[in-house]
C-alpha cells in the first residue's frame, strides 16, 4: 500500500480537506463498509448503540489502549452521506459515498482548523483509509505500519496543505 497523500486539498474554499478512496463495489455495499459495526470493525473499529438515538459508542481499535469515543450522528441518508461529531473539539466529519454498481467513491471530509492540526490529521485519515480499503479487498490492515509511514511520514505534506 502506497503512503501517497489522496487528499484534494479545500472543499468549495471551506477549509473542509477531502480524502477520497475508489472501491470497487457498489454504492450499497461501500455504505455497508462504513456503517456496519461487523466491517468497520475491521478496520476502525467496531460501534455500539442505536444510531436511531442519536449517538453510538466507537471503539478505535487500531489505537493504543482501545479507546471508546462517543460518535453522534448528525445526519445519515442512505447510500450516500453520513455526517457525524466526534473526537477532540468535537470533530464535524461528512462521509459521501458516489458511484454505481461496480465502483464506489467514498470521501471523507473535514474541516481542519491549522496546518499544525492537519500535520497528524490528515496521516491519521489517509492510515484509516488505507486500512478500510486492505479490509475490503481481503487483505489484512493491520499490515499497515501508521509509524513511520504514515506519521511522521505525510505529517510535512498536510502541514503544507494548509499553510505551513
Amino acid at each position: 500500500m502506497s503512503t501517497t497523500p489522496t487528499a484534494s486539498g479545500y472543499l468549495d474554499d471551506s477549509g473542509a480537506v477531502v480524502f477520497p478512496r475508489r472501491l470497487p463495489m457498489s454504492r450499497e455495499q461501500a455504505w455497508a463498509a462504513v456503517t456496519d459495526p461487523a466491517r468497520t470493525a475491521r478496520w476502525i473499529g467496531p460501534w455500539s448503540g442505536d444510531p436511531a438515538s442519536g449517538t453510538v459508542q466507537l471503539t478505535m481499535t487500531a489505537e493504543d489502549g482501545d479507546p471508546v469515543d462517543g460518535v453522534e450522528v448528525v445526519t445519515c441518508e442512505a447510500p450516500g452521506l453520513l455526517v457525524v461529531r466526534t473526537g477532540p473539539g468535537g470533530w464535524l466529519l461528512t462521509v459521501r459515498i458516489e458511484g454505481d454498481d461496480d465502483e464506489a467513491v467514498i470521501s471523507l471530509e473535514q474541516d481542519i482548523a491549522d496546518a499544525e492540526s492537519a500535520s497528524s490529521i490528515g496521516p491519521g485519515w489517509e492510515y484509516y483509509l488505507d486500512r478500510l480499503v486492505e479490509a475490503e479487498a481481503g487483505r489484512d490492515p493491520e499490515a499497515l505500519s501508521f509509524e513511520p509511514d504514515y506519521y511522521p511520514g505525510l505529517a510535512e505534506h498536510y502541514r503544507a496543505l494548509l499553510g505551513g
